[in-house]
């Protein structure tokens, strides 16, 4: 069994009355941004 995502890459791809909905870049799960806890994002580095 795999561990659960933790969902630290995500990105957002819609938002419809003020409300933000991600997606796991992962598990490519969708879910309204304020459901997931603050998480630090980092950027990838362009080559």
């Amino acid at each position: 069994m795999q561990p659960a995502c933790q969902h630290k890459r995500t990105e957002i791809i819609a938002r419809r009355d003020g409300v933000d909905y991600v997606e796991c870049l992962d598990c490519r799960q969708i879910f309204e941004a304020e459901d997931l806890e603050a998480v630090t994002v980092e950027k990838e580095e362009e080559e």
